[in-house]
């Protein structure tokens, strides 16, 4: 062989390895991440905005002193994801894909990271099978989806998990500051989030009683410590607006805490299955195990626990990270078995199927459909309408229609008075009678319940309807009332 074949050689020879011990690193993480992102994008923007993105584009659109001054009224452990939606959409505008894109984008990111903690615990085809699992949760799926900040602490939980692994491996103080920042902005994100740390802290445990680095003894605590320092300011701000801000959470009950996992997945069939799978996991690494169905179990605990304890917290999408602890257990009792992980796989989208069909329908997001109310009083309205609000979520209702109508004309609001940005909360000020307006023609928009469609209108405004109007057009929608009145 001449010294020319052996330099042309050289490149194939050296470069195949090379090729050979990159893929498994990256593939348990950049495939599933692909799929979420397919999955997350398919009907991104057909769901029209719902009740809580509402709130989220009415802070967006308000100045940093605006996001600052409802901060301290209402939704303070949020307003670091409000100032971020601000610029955010001044930069690329507010249409429904755009608000939602960070939310995928923040998810995909957290799969990836997924298939990469299960990769580092277990083995690559681990985190390629527990994070393709994520992929076909539901619920994850719908908040991928939402101008909400859910999709974002999912992301920064994930990370916050998988670089506790990282530092326990290796403690170093750059690891551990590493780790303390992802903690700070979990905590800034959504401040339940923070939940993580019950599980985080048990991994901490096994390892000292295990007699490993005894760094870790200081670098945990003083992480964690620093992390909820930076957050303080959220914390003091969310324990002051606990009575206001969740006062719309159901008492806790048995009944809850027997349909938490399906609740969790957001289809309980797939959920049962995953949960399942989880409780057959076996492995030589069973430590690793325990830690993982400590994540699992202690913040949904926790959570039900305090909700029984003081006023009720428990909200199922506060602890959507736990679908990662169990969908990785799950993927480690299906290790070693192709077959059965591909039928598994297939079972638990074919169960989760019709569920994320729902979070995709017109009004998935909460509320009546927006778009179409907003069609109707576009379609039907004439110069000089006026437009009046339902009394319950009123708020809401009068920024879903504003959202919708945010580039076309739109009816007079003959009940406002200061805006919402102006009075520094979610809901405007209104005409405090109701009678203040003696409009020619009325559109009437409305939250609909079971029985009379009208209820949400109260009896001051349909007494006023009853007197000096007559009702010219009427529109049922789901959760949703439209009624057009002309004075008589």
């Amino acid at each position: 062989m001449t010294a020319a074949t052996i330099l042309e050689a050289r490149p194939a020879a050296t470069g195949t390895p090379r090729s050979r011990a990159v893929w498994p690193v990256l593939y348990p993480s950049v495939l599933p991440a692909l799929v979420m992102l397919a999955v997350g994008a398919v009907g991104l923007a057909r769901p029209a905005l719902g009740w809580d993105e509402h709130a989220t584009w009415s802070a967006a659109t308000r100045t940093p002193g605006q996001i600052a001054q409802l901060a301290g009224t209402m939704d303070g452990v949020i307003a670091p994801y409000y100032l971020f939606l601000h610029f955010w959409t001044a930069a690329v505008g507010d249409s429904v894909a755009m608000m939602r894109l960070p939310s995928l984008v923040a998810v995909v990111l957290g799969v990836g990271l997924v298939g990469e903690l299960g990769r580092r615990l277990f083995a690559p085809a681990v985190g390629l099978t527990g994070a393709l699992i994520v992929t076909a949760v539901p619920q994850l799926s719908r908040y991928a989806a939402e101008a909400r900040a859910y999709g974002i602490a999912f992301f920064f939980a994930v990370l916050s998990t998988l670089l506790l692994y990282v530092t326990l491996g290796r403690p170093t103080w750059r690891r551990w500051t590493a780790y303390g920042l992802a903690l700070t902005l979990l905590g800034a994100t959504h401040m339940l989030g923070l939940l993580v740390l019950s599980g985080h802290a048990v991994a901490v445990a096994v390892r000292l009683r295990a007699g490993r680095d005894r760094r870790v003894l200081l670098g945990w605590p003083a992480a964690v410590l620093a992390a909820l320092l930076l957050v303080s300011p959220l914390i003091r701000l969310g324990l002051s607006q606990r009575g206001t801000q969740l006062e719309w959470i159901d008492p806790m009950d048995l009944h809850r805490v027997l349909i938490a996992p399906g609740v969790i997945f957001g289809a309980p069939m797939a959920g049962l299955l995953i949960v399942g799978l989880a409780l057959a996991a076996r492995h030589p690494r069973r430590a690793v195990l325990a830690e993982l169905a400590a994540l699992a179990t202690l913040p949904p605990v926790l959570l039900i626990a305090v909700s029984f304890v003081t006023s009720p917290l428990w909200v199922p999408r506060y602890v959507l990270v736990v679908i990662v602890p169990l969908a990785l257990l799950a993927a480690v009792a299906l290790h070693g078995l192709p077959g059965r992980t591909v039928a598994a796989l297939v079972l638990i989208v074919a169960t989760a199927f019709e569920a994320h069909q729902a979070v995709r329908g017109p009004a998935a997001r909460g509320g009546m459909d927006f778009r179409k109310a907003a069609a109707i009083v576009s379609a039907g309205q004439r110069p000089g309408d006026g437009v009046v609000y339902g009394r319950v979520g009123t708020w809401s209702l009068r920024a879903g229609l504003e959202y919708e109508l945010r580039h076309r004309a739109r009816p007079t609001d003959v009940l406002l008075r200061r805006s919402a940005a102006e009075a520094g909360t979610l809901g405007a000020t209104e005409c405090p009678e109701l009678t203040c307006f003696t409009t020619a023609r009325v559109w009437y928009v409305g939250a609909r319940r079971a029985g009379d469609p009208m209820a949400d209108a109260g009896d001051t405004l349909r007494a006023k309807f009853a007197a000096e109007y007559r009702r010219t057009g009427y529109w049922l929608l789901p959760l949703g009332t439209i009624a057009l009145y002309e004075r008589r």
